[in-house]
C-alpha cells in the first residue's frame, strides 16, 4: 500500500495559528484510503472528480480507524481488491449509493461477512447468525458491474443484503463488459459469477444430531457450498438473509469444476424471514434461482434465456413460489427442476423438499442441447421435473412451448429412475396438481420405480385430489397450436396469459382458479397439502387467472430485460 503522510497541513495550521490569521479557517484533515490503494487526505474543501473527498459519492467504509473509499472517475466508482475481495471480505456494513448514470465497478468479488466453517467453529469460532454480520444495502437504481467470471457477491451466513430498488429504478448486477462496454448479448452468458446467499437455515445434508447445538456453538452443520469455499446450513429456517427486491441479475454463472457451478441467484440453506420479490435473472450460464436448503420463498420472479434450469430446488427446501415467469428464447434446460436430495444420496432422506407454486409461466424452446442461436450444454429445452423424492403442489400455471406447433420435449415429469420417493407421494396424495394448463406436443413423461408399479402420469393429472388439470398434447387432433398466452405463435417473448384460452380447434380452454389464499402457512412436506379456510395464507394472494402474469396485472413490465414488454 502506497501510503503518503502529508504533515504540512497541521504544521501550517500551527504557524497560522500563531500569526493571528483568524480569516483562514483550515478544517482538520481527514484520512481517506481509496481504490487505489493511496491515502488522500482531504479537507472540506477539496474538490475534484476522483479519489475520496466531498465530491466523491463512492461507496465508503471505516475500520481500524481509517475510511476506504472507492475511486470516482468519469462518472464510475472503482473499487479494487484492497476495498473488498474473496480474501478480504467486508466486516462492517457498507451502503452502496445511485450514481447518475455511473456504474460501481468491483474488480474482484464482492463478499460480505466473514466465513466460518466446519474446523473453525469446531474449535470454538462463533457461527454467525441473523444480525450478527454485517449489513449491504443497495440504493434503487444502482448499477453494479465485475470485471471476471470468478467474481460475484457472496453473503455469509450471519450477514445480510437489503437491495431494494423500485419498478423505475431497479437494482442491476452485471458484468463491465455489459453495463460498462455495452458489448454482450444473448449468448454472453458467465461473464460474472452471481449473487450467493448462505444462510442458516435447514438443509438434509445434515443429521438432527448436527443440527443439535454443540458444547461450544448454536450448531454443527456446516456444508460447502458451490463456487469457492463457503459454509451454509444450521437450524433456523425462520432466519432473515435481507432483501431483494426489483433486481436484476445479467450475464452470471460459471463454471468451477463440473458439479460446481455459480447461479444467477444462489439461496443456500436461506430462512423464510428473506425477502425475495421482482427478481430478474437473465441470460445465466447455470441455474437462473437455486435453493439448497432452507424456506425462502419467491414472488413475482423471471427468468429468460437461463442456460440450465431455470428454477431448481433441492436439500429439503421448503418454500412457496407465486408468480413465476420463465422464457426460453432459445438453448435452456428446465424450467423447473427439483429434487430431495441427488448425488447418489438416497431418496428418502428428510426433511424432504418441497415446493408450492401458484401462477407460474414456463415457455420451453423445443431446443436441443448445444442447438440454437444461444446453445446450452446443459441439456435440451424442456418444462418441469421433479425427481428423486421431491415433494411438490403445483396450482393456477401453464406449462408450453413458443416453438412452430407448440413443438416440445417434456413438458411435465415425474421421475423415480433414481428412487421411489417422487411417485410415491405423488399416489399417497402428499404431491397435488390442481388448475394447470400444459399445451405442448410432449406434455408428459414418467420414469417409474419398479416399486410403484404401473403409474399412468395422465390419469393422474387428472382424477382423485388432481381437478381441473388441462392437457393438451399431439395425441388429441386438432389440440395444438392452443391460445394460452396472447400472441405466442407470432411472438416467442409473448408472456401475458391469453384472457380467452383455446385449443387448436378454437374450443375454449375452462379451468376454474384453485384458490391458493386456502393454504396454510406452515406446512409439512411429507403430508397432504395443509389446506384451511379462504384467506387463511398469508403469503399466496387471491388471483382470478392462471400463470403468471394477466393483462391486467403486468407486473413484469418497465424492469425487466429480454421479453416483449
Amino acid at each position: 500500500m502506497n501510503i503518503k503522510t502529508l504533515v504540512s497541513v497541521n504544521v501550517l495550521a500551527a504557524v497560522l495559528v500563531g500569526c493571528g490569521g483568524g480569516d483562514i479557517e483550515l478544517n482538520p484533515s481527514n484520512t481517506v484510503i481509496d481504490s487505489n490503494n493511496t491515502t488522500n487526505n482531504t479537507t472540506n474543501n477539496s474538490g475534484g472528480d476522483s479519489g475520496g473527498g466531498d465530491d466523491n459519492p463512492c461507496a465508503t467504509y471505516e475500520e481500524n480507524g481509517q475510511t476506504r473509499q472507492g475511486a470516482f472517475a468519469d462518472g464510475n466508482c472503482t473499487y479494487s481488491a484492497s476495498f473488498v475481495s474473496d480474501t478480504n471480505p467486508l466486516t462492517v456494513d457498507l451502503n452502496i449509493p445511485a450514481l447518475d448514470g455511473g456504474l460501481h465497478i468491483f474488480e474482484n468479488s464482492l463478499w460480505v461477512g466473514e466465513d466460518v466453517d466446519a474446523s473453525q467453529a469446531s474449535n470454538g469460532t462463533s457461527i454467525p447468525q441473523e444480525g450478527d454480520g454485517p449489513s449491504l444495502s443497495i440504493e434503487a437504481g444502482a448499477q453494479i458491474a465485475f470485471s471476471s467470471s470468478n467474481d460475484y457477491v457472496r453473503i455469509a451466513r450471519g450477514s445480510s443484503i437489503i437491495a431494494e430498488g423500485t419498478a423505475d429504478a431497479p437494482i442491476v448486477f452485471s458484468a463491465v463488459q455489459d453495463l460498462r462496454d455495452n458489448a454482450a448479448d444473448e449468448s454472453d452468458r458467465g461473464l460474472w459469477g452471481g449473487v450467493q446467499i448462505n444462510g442458516n437455515g435447514i438443509t438434509n445434508k445434515c443429521t438432527d444430531e448436527q443440527r443439535e447445538a454443540t458444547a461450544n456453538n448454536v450448531h454443527g452443520c456446516h456444508i460447502t457450498a458451490e463456487g469457492r469455499p463457503a459454509t451454509y446450513g444450521g437450524n433456523n429456517n425462520g432466519e432473515s438473509s435481507g432483501i431483494l427486491r426489483y433486481v436484476v441479475i445479467k450475464h452470471a454463472g460459471f463454471e468451477v469444476v463440473d458439479g460446481s457451478e455459480l447461479n444467477g441467484l444462489t439461496l443456500n440453506a436461506v430462512g423464510s424471514g428473506t425477502t425475495i420479490e421482482y427478481v430478474q435473472t437473465y441470460t445465466t450460464q447455470d441455474d437462473g434461482f437455486e435453493m439448497f436448503g432452507g424456506a425462502v420463498d419467491l414472488k413475482n420472479v423471471v427468468a429468460v434465456n437461463v442456460g440450465d434450469d431455470s428454477i431448481d430446488f433441492s436439500e429439503g427446501w421448503v418454500g412457496n413460489i407465486q408468480y413465476a415467469l420463465v422464457t426460453h428464447t432459445s438453448g435452456a434446460n428446465r424450467c423447473i427442476e427439483a429434487d430431495n436430495t441427488g448425488g447418489g444420496r438416497a431418496d428418502d432422506l428428510e426433511p424432504f423438499t418441497k415446493g408450492r407454486i401458484s401462477n407460474m409461466t414456463c415457455i420451453t424452446s423445443n431446443v436441443g442441447e448445444n442447438e440454437g442461436e444461444n446453445p446450452s450444454s446443459k441439456g435440451s429445452s424442456e418444462g418441469v421435473l421433479y425427481r428423486e423424492g421431491a415433494h411438490f403442489e403445483m396450482y393456477n400455471s401453464i406449462v408450453t412451448s413458443n416453438a412452430s406447433g407448440m413443438a416440445s420435449n417434456e413438458c411435465f415429469e415425474l421421475d423415480d429412475s433414481e428412487g421411489p420417493q417422487t411417485i410415491f407421494a405423488a399416489t399417497g396424495g402428499w404431491s397435488v396438481a390442481k388448475s394447470n394448463v400444459i399445451a405442448c406436443t410432449e406434455a408428459t413423461k414418467a420414469g417409474v420405480d419398479p416399486a410403484n408399479g404401473d403409474f399412468d402420469i395422465n390419469a393422474w393429472l387428472t382424477s382423485g385430489e388432481n381437478t381441473n388439470n388441462v392437457i393438451l398434447d399431439e395425441n388429441t387432433t386438432g389440440a395444438l397450436p392452443a391460445m394460452v398466452i396472447e400472441g405466442l405463435d407470432s411472438n416467442p417473448r409473448a408472456y401475458i396469459t391469453a384472457a380467452s384460452m383455446t385449443d387448436g380447434n378454437g374450443g375454449a380452454i375452462e379451468v376454474d382458479v384453485y384458490d391458493v389464499t386456502m393454504l396454510e402457512n406452515t406446512f409439512e412436506a411429507g403430508a397432504a397439502p395443509a389446506v384451511g379456510a379462504s384467506g387463511t395464507s398469508n403469503f399466496f394472494d387471491a388471483v382470478d387467472f392462471i400463470g403468471a402474469v394477466s393483462a391486467d396485472n403486468d407486473w413484469v413490465a418497465g424492469w425487466t430485460v429480454g421479453l416483449d414488454n
